[in-house]
């Protein structure tokens, strides 16, 4: 008798032992229940748009580590400073990591087109606003110059392209078009033979700013050749003393140093005037065979002035934690919780951008906290601030956090998880990004999305140079990525992008595939890029 007790008994714990083996992080992905009503509140009204450096942000920021800490995270923000006085620092930590931005405001500015003839110069006043708008940098210049026509700006010699062959830029403004060549049309042999990551790799604007910057011009003229294809003669802005302030981190050697006019229809139509260059000839050209026409633009020069004012903004990321078994490897799930704030009086709330990823966050951490047996290693739970400012809250956690890159073993990024792109009808479109290396995450998410009831059509991406979302100051530092985006709506950066417009079941399914990347990832960490 003694002999089956014991029988039985080696059999109850063999059975909880292969339970427990098999059903290592048995733990379920949120539903519509788990963040509805999160989601709801984080996009109100109530939250002013929660622009970057606002009072919108910092209430934002206030709520999401309510959230953390009710969730039971531990906070891996900063050190706590001691209530009485203030400074002291205690052993325990706050959900906030507070750090200043530098805002760059353009008090005034002005740009003329100048004009040489035989009889002498002559000079077309620009009127803020109304016929240019210009980004602020952080301290003022001014010049009278010759001008450049650099056709789209680029320098990509392994495509076999480059429109700065043969043009001396030093000390001159560049006038550059938006777009590549053969942007406009798939079937071109230059769309064919630069392939669909030649934008990410080599003609994002801020990549055309800082290739001109290199070279030495003292600024840029930025022209988007479709508003002369509109036959709307509409000002830039309907406010005289528009601004764009730019924003960046103390210390900052990325930031641009020449200033970038953007002009509208007739300033356009006047600078190129009576200069020999035709922009739909050469658009048409090189996406025929990939051929430049950068010249000097000859019997013209521009002068411009641009003052600027700076000022220091406190802001804030919101950082919690579950601890894992082994506290020397980390993933980190991130999501950007600012958007564009109150503008005209409408306010921006920005449910799918990118109040959906934040809530997708907080339903994730609350799902690994509830559960009962640890993680096999820390779980680092991330809102970052100043994503729509140039990914300044992610950039300052990767630049200042204690972690090393080794420590990392992924990164995870959602941003835009609730909505599909026009074309998607049938809603079942997902981006997922990840580096050139990592095919075995790829994999991953592929058996993933095919185990759904119906499954994404994915497209998988290499995130290697792109600077789209929060995974770039990770990627930069060679750590694994999966960036998740479902799509850029009609409402993107508009008032219209609100909690009504939220698709549960869209996001349901992607937190699904985000949380089962997460669970065998914790079990096999990705492959490195060495």
């Amino acid at each position: 008798m003694d002999r089956y007790f014991l029988f039985f008994v080696f059999l109850w714990f063999s059975g909880l032992t292969l339970q427990a083996q098999t059903t290592s992080y048995p733990v379920p992905a949120p539903l519509k229940n788990d963040f509805e009503g999160i989601l709801s509140f984080l996009s109100s009204d109530w939250m002013e748009g929660r622009e970057t450096g606002t009072r919108g942000e910092a209430m934002a920021a206030g709520y999401i580590a309510s959230m953390m800490q009710l969730n039971g995270l531990i906070p891996y923000g900063d050190m706590a400073a001691d209530v009485t006085s203030g400074t002291k620092p205690t052993q325990g930590r706050t959900f906030l990591q507070n750090f200043k931005m530098i805002r760059c405001h353009v008090d005034k500015s002005s740009l003329a087109l100048i004009q040489i003839s035989p009889e002498g110069e002559s000079a077309i006043l620009f009127a803020p606003g109304a016929d240019y708008q210009v980004e602020a940098i952080p301290f003022g210049r001014e010049a009278e110059t010759q001008l450049v026509f650099a056709g789209y700006g680029i320098e990509a010699q392994v495509k076999g392209y480059n429109d700065y062959n043969g043009i001396e830029v030093r000390n001159r403004v560049v006038v550059i078009l938006d777009g590549y060549p053969g942007h406009s049309d798939t079937t071109s042999l230059a769309w064919k033979k630069l392939g669909s990551t030649f934008e990410d790799d080599f003609a994002t604007v801020r990549k055309k700013l800082k290739l001109a910057e290199r070279r030495g011009a003292a600024a840029v003229i930025f022209i988007d050749p479709r508003v002369l294809n509109s036959n709307i003669n509409e000002p830039l802005s309907e406010d005289e003393d528009y601004e764009n302030p730019r924003h960046y981190l103390p210390g900052d050697t990325g930031k641009f140093k020449i200033p970038c006019f953007t002009l509208a229809t007739d300033a356009i139509l006047k600078l190129i005037d009576g200069s020999g260059i035709d922009l739909a000839g050469f658009e048409k050209k090189a996406a025929r065979d990939l051929s430049s026409a950068s010249v000097p633009m000859q019997g013209k020069k521009i002068r411009f002035s641009v003052v600027v004012r700076t000022e220091e903004v406190m802001i804030r990321n919101v950082v919690g934690m579950i601890r894992g078994s082994d506290t020397t490897r980390n993933i980190i799930i991130g999501a950007h919780y600012d958007h564009l704030g109150i503008r005209k009086g409408e306010v921006f709330n920005g449910a799918d951008d990118n109040a959906s990823g934040t809530v997708g966050m907080l339903a994730l951490a609350k799902s690994w906290a509830d559960h009962p047996e640890k993680p096999s290693c820390n779980i680092i739970f991330a809102a970052w601030t100043g994503e729509e400012r140039g990914k300044l809250g992610s950039t300052y956690f990767a630049m200042h956090s204690p972690l090393v890159p080794s420590q990392v073993s992924l990164v995870i990024n959602m941003d835009m998880i609730s909505r599909s792109a026009p074309e998607d009808t049938a809603r079942i479109g997902l981006s997922i990004g990840t580096m050139t290396v990592n095919e075995d995450l790829r994999t991953l998410a592929k058996n993933i999305n095919s185990k759904l009831d119906r499954p994404f059509v994915l497209e998988l991406w290499d995130v290697t140079g792109a600077t789209g979302s929060d995974y770039r100051p990770f990627a930069d530092r060679k750590v694994p990525i999966l960036t998740f985006h479902a799509g850029f709506p009609d409402e993107y950066h508009t008032p219209l992008d609100d909690f009504a417009r939220v698709d549960f079941h869209k996001m349901e399914q992607i937190l699904k595939i985000v949380n089962g990347c997460l669970l065998e990832s914790l079990k096999k960490p990705p492959v490195r890029d060495k």
